[in-house]
């Protein structure tokens, strides 16, 4: 967990009011895509969209290990990372919700799961056209900053590691997506501390570079509210062409 000292908070103040506090927000959207469905993140954004009664499809490379018996649930083989796969999984879609992890060859950034997914959003978006779906993607904590300091910068990784792979692809997928054009992306941040199970409140609060710290100095937010404010934002697209920092309410 992340703590900053009571002290700093009080710097923040005035931006506190710019940030979104939200419980629920009006369902707009119906039917989902889910990339990384059956992981500790993707499994709770499965329930929670179908729990407010939208159609949700789950896509793996192995569907057969989807076995959610929801009535409004189906599992289907694509790849994230192939252009023809997205484009048929996606059409019709009202949004594509990315959930990953994974790392590539020689570890680097651009072979990350997360960058090669973006890239081959922005692609697949670029041919559907107006018809194409809004992406929310779950970015990596580590792009956040903190009192004006880059949290990539703090860690020092070494080239060629799993983790500097995996933490700089999250970044190179942001990236991507603000470089696109007329593509409906967002990407949705949680703190860099880890993120636990925890009773779903619904509670949360929304800003944009920075992490978000409660009263008490902590940035720690559930993955069950973090998972609200992702399908809120699925549901809503308040925040096309953005990164958004997710964190606890003040």
């Amino acid at each position: 967990m992340i703590r900053r000292p009571i002290s700093n908070l009080f710097l923040n103040i005035a931006a506190v009011i710019s940030f979104v506090f939200v419980t629920a927000l009006p369902a707009m959207a119906d039917n989902f895509v889910v990339y990384g469905a059956s992981g500790k993140i993707g499994d709770i954004i499965v329930t929670e969209a179908l729990d407010r009664g939208h159609h949700v499809t789950g896509v793996s490379r192995n569907p057969e290990n989807l076995t959610n018996a929801h009535p409004n649930f189906s599992a289907i083989a694509g790849d994230v990372t192939n252009l023809e796969s997205m484009i048929a999984v996606i059409s019709g879609a009202d949004a594509v919700i990315l959930s990953l992890s994974g790392g590539g060859p020689g570890n680097t950034p651009e072979e990350a799961t997360t960058a090669r997914a973006a890239a081959t959003f922005v692609q697949a978006a670029k041919q559907l056209g107006d018809s194409a779906p809004h992406a929310v993607q779950v970015g990596g904590g580590t792009t956040l900053w903190v009192n004006g300091v880059w949290a990539l910068e703090e860690l020092e990784l070494e080239e060629g590691t799993p983790r500097h792979g995996q933490y700089y692809g999250h970044w190179m997928a942001l990236e991507t997506y603000k470089a696109s054009s007329g593509v409906k992306w967002t990407v949705m941040t949680p703190p860099p501390s880890a993120m636990q199970p925890r009773a779903r409140t619904g509670e949360y609060r929304l800003g944009e570079e920075e992490v978000l710290f409660n009263a008490d100095g902590e940035s720690f937010i559930s993955t069950e509210d973090f998972v609200v404010a992702l399908v809120d934002e699925a549901e809503s697209g308040q925040s096309v062409g953005k990164r958004v920092a997710v964190g606890p309410p003040y």
